[in-house]
Parts: structure tokens; sequence; C-alpha cells
């Protein structure tokens, strides 16, 4: 019989069931006062642990949706239940008659709940996920207040580290794809599409579609696809705590195409009309892409395009080589561009890709078919 109650403890029951096996334990007189409480806590813990096992860890998002419902709807419910049967103190104060068994049983569980969320966070690779999950743990822990479990204060750390984990490793893939389009790509001349420079400076603009002059450097614009990501997928959960450290990820990256585009030029022997297309790109890079990062960042965080195109002095490198090519004579890029805009195709009005479209690598032309940035 007694396995019989306590089983009955483990099981989905409400307060009327609970009190009456918790009757028909003192009754049998098994258990001392205190054991009965510690036997109570045990086997609603056993409950809660079995509705977690229930759900599929393969799908963390759907995983950490499910635990965060299951602890704000039932943590309360035992919580409540508790203090209903074994309210035998009227202060109110749980330390004051049972030890604090209850205060360290309700807080093994949050500490349960946030080592879940700390561990399975980083493994979420959607923004707008993060930010969902963020809203849900916050309504939890809002619930949990009224009975004292409000661990909203707890929260911040967690998201941040998995929303810098997140922005960090789409930048690194933004640079590892252009070292990759860059060290296979081929210098023939594309169609022009007319040269575009791109400001930071008009923050009011709600168009953040990428040049169209990126289709004419399918490097950049690989590298461009990987940032318009990376700001995509922070600009639903965009901790304002984190803009300087974001920042620096963004001017990271940048630094490293910057780096990329110096040790190419030392360590390739390029025809003249292949160092033509190549100094295009960097002059591209230098008036275009740093421009357009900057913009696309003050999207997630207003005025903070400053914090970048302040530091444009880290790319004086590809600067220099552009002043250097000029120097010794060559044709600079912009004049090579806008030769050969007006051979092929006339006179040629700055354009854009449609909005909305997406840059798109043929790989069997290298051709860009379009192109677009983070949503406004």
């Amino acid at each position: 019989m007694l396995s019989q109650l306590l089983q009955k403890l483990r099981s989905n029951i409400q307060l009327p069931e609970c009190l009456r096996i918790v009757a028909h334990l003192r009754r049998v007189g098994v258990f001392s006062e205190t054991e009965m409480r510690l036997q109570f806590l045990r086997c609603r813990e056993a409950w809660l642990t079995g509705i977690l096992d229930d759900l599929d860890q393969r799908n963390v998002y759907e995983y950490l949706k499910g635990m965060v419902h299951c602890h704000r709807m039932h943590l309360f419910d035992v919580v409540n239940q508790y203090r209903a049967i074994f309210s035998n103190d009227k202060s109110g104060n749980e330390e004051n008659y049972d030890g604090g068994l209850l205060f360290s049983w309700a807080m093994h569980q949050i500490n349960t709940h946030m080592s879940t969320l700390e561990a399975m966070l980083p493994k979420i690779n959607e923004g707008g996920a993060l930010s969902n999950i963020l809203d849900q743990c916050m309504y939890c822990a809002m619930g949990l207040g009224l009975v004292g479990l409000d661990f909203r204060g707890l929260l911040p750390p967690l998201f941040e580290d998995a929303v810098l984990n997140l922005f960090s490793k789409n930048m690194d893939t933004s640079v590892k794809n252009f070292q990759e389009a860059l060290s296979s790509h081929h210098w023939v001349p594309l169609p022009a599409v007319g040269f575009t420079t791109h400001t930071a400076n008009d923050e009011s603009q709600d168009d953040v579609t990428p040049p169209s002059v990126l289709m004419e450097h399918l490097p950049l614009a690989v590298f461009i696809n990987g940032v318009s990501l990376a700001m995509n997928e922070l600009r639903p959960c965009a901790p304002l705590s984190l803009k300087h450290i974001l920042a620096q990820q963004v001017i990271r990256g940048l630094q490293a195409v910057s780096d990329t585009l110096l040790q190419y030029n030392a360590g390739r022997m390029l025809r003249d009309n292949e160092s033509a297309l190549f100094l295009s790109l960097c002059q591209v890079f230098i008036e275009v892409v740093c421009p357009y990062c900057a913009t696309c960042f003050s999207r997630c965080y207003p005025g903070a395009a400053v914090l970048i195109t302040d530091r444009r002095s880290m790319f004086d490198g590809v600067s220099q080589l552009l002043s250097v090519s000029h120097v010794k004579g060559l044709k600079r890029p912009v004049d090579s561009v806008n030769e050969s805009a007006a051979t092929e195709n006339g006179d040629v009005s700055d354009g854009v890709p449609v909005d909305g479209e997406e840059v798109k690598v043929d790989p069997a032309d290298q051709s860009v078919e379009g192109s677009a940035g983070p949503e406004s």
C-alpha cells in the first residue's frame, strides 16, 4: 500500500488528491513529519523529471520550449501544493518549520533549469529562436516570482554569451567563405553595373540592399552574404550590453578580409588586366563594403555605425596599395569600371538588386544573381 501511495505522488495529480494521499501516509505512520515532506518533494520531482525525459533533446529549440513550459506550469503547482499540505506555520516562512527544505528543493530545480539553458543555448543557430526562448524564460520567471522563485536576473549572462557565440561564428564563416572564394577566383571581367559608393552616415534610410557593384566582385559578394546573415540573426536578439563587443567582431572580420587581400597581392603574380580587376576589388572593399557593414550594424544598434567607421585606419594597408598603384601610373579601378560601363552598356545609372533577394553564386559561371542585406 505504501508503494502504491508513493507511486501515486509520482503521477500528474492535483491538490485534492495530494491531500488525500498525504493523509493516508500520516495514518500509516511510517514517516515522521520531516520525512513526509521530503518524500513528497522527491516524488513530485520524479514526476517532473519524467516529463522532461519524454522531450526530444535532438531538437534543441523544441526541448527548451518544453522544459520552460514544464517548469512554468508544474513547478509552480508543486510549490503551492507543498505549502497547502504542510501549512502548520502561519508566518509564511518555510525556513521556520522545515529547515528550508522547500527553499532548497526549489533552488535545486532553478539551478538545474539554468544549467540546461547554459548547455543547450549555444546549440541554437537562429537569432529568432534565441529571442523566443528568452521571452518564454522571462515569462516563466515572472510567473514563478509569485511563489518567490523569480530568476529573471540570472538570464542575461546566458543569452548574451549565446548571442556573442552565434554572431562570432557567423562572422568567422563569412571570412572563411571569402578566403575560399578569393583563392579560387578567376579574374575575368564581368559586365559593369556601375560603381556605387555606400555611406554609413544616412542611418534614416530604410533601404539596406547591397550596392549593385558587388555583383562584379564575387568574393566580396560572398562575404557580404555572410555578414547579412550574421546581422539578420543578431537583430531579433541584440543585447545592448554587447554593442561594443559585437562592433569589434565586425571590425575583426573586416580586418581579416583586408589582411587576406594584402597576402593575396604579395603571394600572387597577376597580369596587367588581372591586376586592374584585383585593384578594383580592393577599392570596392574600402569604399563600399566597409561603409555597408557599418550601415548594417546600425540597423541592429541605431547610431552605432560610427564604432566601425572610426576604425577604418585599420584597413590602411589596402588603401596604401591603391595609392601606390595610382602613383605607378596604373589606371584607377573606378575609371576602368566607368570605361567598361560606357563601352558595353552605354550610360549606366546606379542600380541595385531587387529588394529582398539574396546574393546567389552560380559555381558554373561564377556570376552573382542578386543580393540582400539585413531586414529593415
